[in-house]
Parts: C-alpha cells; sequence; structure tokens
C-alpha cells in the first residue's frame, strides 16, 4: 500500500474540507447511518485505547478503515494542515473510492 498517495489524498481532501477529526466527530461520522461512503485512517502511533475503541466501532458499523504503518500523528497532521491527528475521517465518496484503490492496488485488503 502506498501510503503517501493516501496521505497526499488525504490533503486533496482537507482542501476541499472533506475531512472530519477529533473523537466526537468520527464517533458520530461512523455511526451515521445517513453517510452512505466511509473510510477511517488511523495514524501509525495512535494511542492504544483511542485504536482500539475506533476499529472495534469501525468493525461495529462495518465502517472500512487503514491504519497506516508509516505516518505519525504529526506526519498526519503537518499533511493536513494541523499540529497532530490520530484518526481521519473521509466526507468525499470519490476521495474514498481513490483511497480504496490505492489500498487494493498495492496488495493489501481494507480492513
Amino acid at each position: 500500500m502506498n501510503e503517501q498517495k493516501i496521505v497526499n489524498l488525504l490533503g486533496f481532501a482537507a482542501r476541499m474540507r472533506k475531512i472530519i477529526f477529533g473523537k466526537d466527530n468520527i464517533r458520530e461520522y461512523i455511526r451515521n447511518p445517513k453517510r452512505k461512503s466511509k473510510f477511517i485512517i488511523i495514524a501509525s502511533d495512535v494511542g492504544e485505547s483511542i485504536k482500539e475503541e475506533t476499529i472495534k466501532k469501525c468493525k461495529t458499523y462495518k465502517v472500512p478503515y487503514v491504519l497506516l504503518k508509516n505516518f505519525s500523528k504529526i506526519d498526519l497532521g503537518k499533511s493536513l494542515g494541523k499540529e497532530e491527528i490520530s484518526v481521519v475521517g473521509v466526507l468525499d465518496e470519490n476521495i474514498v473510492k481513490g483511497i480504496k484503490d490505492v489500498v487494493n492496488a498495492g496488495g493489501d485488503s481494507i480492513v
């Protein structure tokens, strides 16, 4: 999986204001049945409790996610114009499709 391409797509989504982050916002995003196209990206060094809670909610609500291996909270935050971001949700359907294509092209599967 080409994580740099994923982060580049996230940067594009951020410029379009089509990302969501923050604990409460992410919870609502995952639970929202009206939003059909969802995707969660988790930084490599996110705290264990946040990672477990996010993954559990994603599995419960059948929201695809990817855990980055080479991008920390600081790296992810800087690429999106923030200090640190642990978890990001993507709001744009086309960007979600693009991220899924990048993950699948790398031979990895989306969880």
